[in-house]
């Protein structure tokens, strides 16, 4: 009997196992020798999932903006009153362990490499897109008659960079300014309302 293979959870450790040389290394360094070396498998098994370095780039992307989606998707369906709920919702972004800061680590280099790349700068305008769009029925919630966009536009923007400065200086005080001050950002709202 032929043994069963579960293709997306390998091509999710392939993924994963980018994101890891990514961080590590950078984007430049990404190659399919280290990341068959990081997953512990052949480049043979990469190739057979992803076509070329591109392709696996381009999934790596992708796979890092859902995984933070998916932790908004869960703080955004949680019954906690409307501050607290964008406030979580917010934090979801921001580099607080160890796993969110390899998270960081991927975006800064995509970042850097989507400044000359349309298709990865095309992919990382979706990506914020959807984000900003998922802050907006929370932020009506909280502060009805605000400029919902305008304001999800703001705190997006205030998180990408309080969450740079955690990344690229990962203390605990870095860690707990950035909490702060969404939280700040948060009560202002709050106080619209």
């Amino acid at each position: 009997m032929p043994k069963l293979i579960d293709h997306d959870l390998r091509r999710r450790e392939l993924v994963e196992a980018s994101w890891q040389v990514i961080a590590d290394e950078g984007l430049e360094a990404l190659t399919m020798r280290k990341v068959a070396a990081a997953a512990g498998c052949t480049t043979g098994r990469i190739t057979h999932y992803f076509e070329n370095r591109e392709e696996l780039v381009l999934a790596a992307l992708r796979a890092v903006y859902d995984a933070a989606g998916e932790r908004m998707a869960e703080a955004a369906k949680s019954t906690l009153p409307p501050a607290e709920k964008l406030l979580l919702h917010l934090e979801e972004t921001l580099p607080l362990d160890a796993k969110r800061l390899r998270e960081w680590k991927v975006w800064i280099a995509f970042w850097s490499a989507a400044a000359s790349n349309p298709e990865l700068a095309a992919e990382n305008d979706r990506s914020h897109q959807l984000w900003r769009k998922s802050l907006v029925p929370l932020i009506e919630a909280l502060a009805p008659g605000t400029d919902a966009a305008r304001e999800a536009d703001i705190l997006s923007g205030i998180a990408d960079g309080l969450g740079l400065q955690a990344a690229v200086n990962f203390t605990p005080a870095n860690r707990a300014r950035a909490r702060d001050t969404l939280a700040a950002c948060v009560a202002r709202l709050s106080q619209r309302n």
